[in-house]
């Protein structure tokens, strides 16, 4: 009870927040998320290195003429090319460097997406150490009151030292279960700052439920499969350019009889790189990034169905030990007065108080689990992209 009171204590130095105000403080703050999202930036950079042009080439020469038995002059030379991209090449560039933005923004909603799901599992370990610690304390205090009434029935000379000693080794480990979920529960709290990327402490409400909605939206790692797929294919049809550029060139010379032009075009021949190599790699990348989203559309509607069932079973498991917990609170109370008149014993009395706590104990863990159920069920639909 002690450790309750000094939580309780910093409670009122620290701000309470509950857990979508966490959260979003945490998206807010998450340096991990920051990095993630300068890939779109970086990834919008890199598609304009891609459509860039290439700078021309200015050439300039100097000549001295010195014929044989005539006096010397000077001349010079000017040289200009440009490079010039073929047709259809600057359109399957700009396709690229569309899909690799896109895949750069599907990476980020998949880890936006994921952080949401990892901070909310996270939040439910606390919360249900902090649900069990709560449950501990109310256990403590029934312990508490049988070992006050076996102390009083001892002096009273009603029942002997051995009875009274088993209530006082019932209370003392209880106590020890309250510290030692006390520890764990200190030690997820700061697991899940860390993790959130929070730096200040404070104290998070653990009344937080999950509830899954329904959306079909796009899964968040099908959506990256599906991207990359695309970003793959862009690839391949870039690769098909075999020549990419040629070059138009433009000279002027002028010597000290006669001044030349020049037109001309380089243009390059694929004889030996022919780039089919990074067209087979880049199309190979397509094929496997299409059998791994098949293979992910066949796992999440296999992992859709299972959460569904799953839910459905937990909630009547739900129903029935609620009616179960009514008839338990009722014979601890019986059992209580009838331990006070002694006409229960402190086994049947402890048996009932440990059956209502571990009832109690086991609907802590159904609503724990039906959260972690709705969190990846959300996850699963998309409903934390961003």
């Amino acid at each position: 009870m002690k450790t309750l009171l000094i939580w309780a204590l910093l409670g009122s130095a620290l701000y309470a927040t509950d857990f979508e105000r966490f959260l979003a403080e945490a998206i807010e703050q998450s340096p991990f998320l920051k990095a993630t999202k300068l890939q779109i930036e970086q990834s919008v950079e890199q598609g304009s290195t891609l459509t860039r042009y290439e700078n021309p080439d200015l050439e300039l020469e100097a000549s001295y003429f010195n014929p044989d038995g005539s006096d010397s002059d000077f001349g010079y030379r000017a040289a200009y090319s440009q490079p010039i991209r073929l047709w259809g090449v600057g359109n399957n560039k700009e396709s690229l460097a569309d899909a690799n933005v896109a895949l750069a923004k599907a990476n980020y909603t998949q880890a936006h997406a994921a952080f949401i799901r990892d901070i909310s599992l996270q939040y439910t370990s606390y919360a249900q150490t902090d649900l069990l610690l709560t449950l501990a304390a109310e256990e403590l205090s029934l312990a508490s009151t049988i070992y006050e009434i076996s102390k009083a029935r001892y002096e009273a000379g009603s029942i002997s030292r051995g009875i009274m000693l088993q209530s006082q080794v019932d209370y003392k480990m209880v106590l020890a279960r309250v510290q030692t979920l006390e520890l764990r529960r200190q030690r997820e709290y700061f697991d899940l700052l860390e993790n959130a990327g929070i730096k200040d402490e404070i104290i998070i409400e653990t009344d937080h439920s999950f509830h899954y909605t329904p959306s079909r939206q796009n899964n968040p790692e099908l959506l990256q499969l599906e991207n990359r797929q695309a970003s793959a294919m862009a690839s391949a049809e870039v690769n098909t350019n075999k020549v990419e550029w040629m070059r138009l060139v433009g000279e002027y010379e002028k010597e000290p009889s006669q001044d030349i032009f020049r037109f001309g075009a380089s243009i390059p021949l694929a004889f030996f790189n022919t780039k089919s190599q990074e067209k087979k790699i880049a199309t190979l990348e397509a094929s496997r990034s299409e059998m791994l989203a098949q293979n992910a559309k066949v796992q999440l509607d296999v992992q859709r169905r299972r959460l569904e069932y799953t839910s459905e079973a937990l909630l009547k498991i739900q129903t029935i030990d609620e009616d179960i917990l009514k008839d338990e609170e009722e014979l601890l109370s019986m059992y209580e007065e009838g331990y006070k008149i002694a006409n229960v014993n402190l086994l049947a009395l402890q048996d009932a108080k440990a059956r209502l706590i571990e009832t109690k104990e086991r609907l802590i863990k159904i609503k724990i689990e039906l959260d972690r159920n709705a969190i990846i069920q959300n996850y699963l639909e998309g409903n934390y992209n961003d």
